[in-house]
């Protein structure tokens, strides 16, 4: 920025005094406004997103909630478990939602709208049988929601401004936050304005004190006789200080009985950096992320990234995709079909190698799980005589455990407590008389 000396015209010599005054005044007034933003509370989606820790929890959460696999199950009667769907619209969903756009591109951008201005749309089309081919992503900014007789509609305004209206029933619809009507909804963006617009303000600030090769705004002082003489010695001490700045300099001669005073706050004393990081925090809060997960490592460590991870998980994605699964469900197969979707969160849960192929042998061992089915965990083919559950030997019911002992224990020894034996010379049938 260099030096910030503002003078607008030449003052006459009577008048420095005054006019020194007033250029302090008129800075402060500039950097009380900086850090006050200047601008109403509100923020817009173009600002939110120049902050890199709602760009990093958009782009985060999107991108996990994209690269989930999507699977399509229907309910069986017998004890086989439910029947794994595939083909047709397990193909949609799983693959490519319609020619121009993969299952992975369609939900990252869906829940980009989801996390960001808080819904998005998706008209789902179908054949003449009903039966899904096709989901084509609506715009946010072009769709509209009313409730007609308590049913959802959706007026959606094409680029050539024809508006075309779809029951809510043909409409893949998730929001961040119903609000009571269960037509609107939170943006959650707009909600948390004020948070977001601190860290916004931490950032324009930073970059008023680091920008210009660094040099914050100064007041110069010194035994100037007129206006002339002090605009002069202005204008000479920047040129020197962009100069120094550019040569890598770090001392800056003054000349006798001149002085200069930083102009607002200084950045140590307004601890910047901690408010960056809380305002990272503040981020966190507002999508329930551990901050891990938003690249502040501040207070992350190799115990505690782990418990972060489980966290999200269980705390976070969690909710969201049993959110997804009983949308799609309802808008694909209906209320009463025995066909359901499920996104598969063992991806999340893989952990290292050794972790992730202990628990799978454990399963195997304990008759949790056959060898088929966890070697299709770990996209391996299955082998013959892999759908068979096993358990080790070595582990019996307790009722059971005194029963085998008894037909394989070999007999008691009678010398501890003086009963005759054949050895003895005893009758093995002697009774008492």
């Amino acid at each position: 920025m260099g030096f910030g000396l503002s003078f607008r015209r030449r003052p006459e010599p009577e008048a420095v005094e005054a006019r020194a005054e007033v250029v302090m005044a008129s800075g402060e007034a500039e950097i009380a406004e900086v850090l006050t933003g200047g601008v109403p509370e509100g923020v817009s989606m173009k600002e939110a997103l120049s902050l890199p820790g709602v760009w990093a929890a958009i782009n985060f959460l999107s991108a996990a909630m994209a690269g989930l696999p999507v699977e399509v199950f229907e309910k069986t009667a017998g004890d086989g478990g439910d029947k794994k769907i595939t083909g047709g619209v397990a193909d949609v969903l799983g693959a490519a939602v319609n020619d121009t756009t993969t299952s992975f591109t369609w939900r990252e951008t869906f829940f980009a709208e989801v996390f960001g201005p808080g819904r998005a749309y998706t008209y789902v089309e179908r054949n003449r049988q009903g039966k899904v081919i096709n989901l084509f992503p609506m715009e946010y900014q072009r769709t509209t929601v009313r409730k007609v007789n308590g049913r959802l509609f959706y007026d959606y305004r094409e680029p050539s401004g024809k508006v075309k209206t779809y029951a809510g029933a043909d409409v893949i619809d998730i929001a961040f936050l119903l609000k009571a009507d269960h037509v609107n909804h939170h943006n959650p963006v707009q909600t948390c304005a004020s948070a977001i617009r601190q860290g916004l303000n931490a950032n324009r600030y930073a970059l008023t004190v680091f920008g210009k090769n660094g040099v914050p705004p100064y007041v110069l002082k010194g035994p100037f006789a007129a206006g002339k003489e002090m605009m002069r010695a202005a204008a000479d001490l920047m040129k020197v200080t962009m100069r120094f700045a550019r040569e890598g300099k770090p001392v800056l001669p003054l000349p006798a009985g001149h002085d200069l005073e930083r102009l607002g706050d200084d950045p140590d004393k307004m601890q910047l950096t901690p408010v960056q990081i809380f305002a990272v925090g503040q981020v966190a809060r507002i999508y329930q992320l551990p901050p891990v997960f938003l690249q502040e490592l501040s207070k992350g460590n190799y115990n505690n990234i782990e418990h972060q991870d489980l966290h999200l998980v269980k705390h976070t994605l969690r909710r969201w995709v049993k959110k997804f699964e009983q949308e799609l469900t309802l808008k694909i197969f209906g209320r009463t079909s025995r066909r359901y979707v499920k996104l598969n969160l063992d991806a999340m849960m893989r952990g290292d190698f050794k972790t992730r192929i202990e628990a799978i042998v454990k399963a195997i061992q304990n008759g949790l799980m056959t060898p088929n089915e966890g070697r299709a965990l770990e996209n391996r083919a299955p082998l013959d005589g892999g759908d068979v559950l096993l358990v080790q030997g070595a582990t019996v019911p307790i009722e059971l455990a005194g029963k085998a002992f008894a037909k394989t224990a070999p007999a008691a020894d009678p010398a501890s407590d003086g009963a005759a034996t054949p050895d003895d010379g005893a009758p093995e049938d002697q009774t008492d008389n």
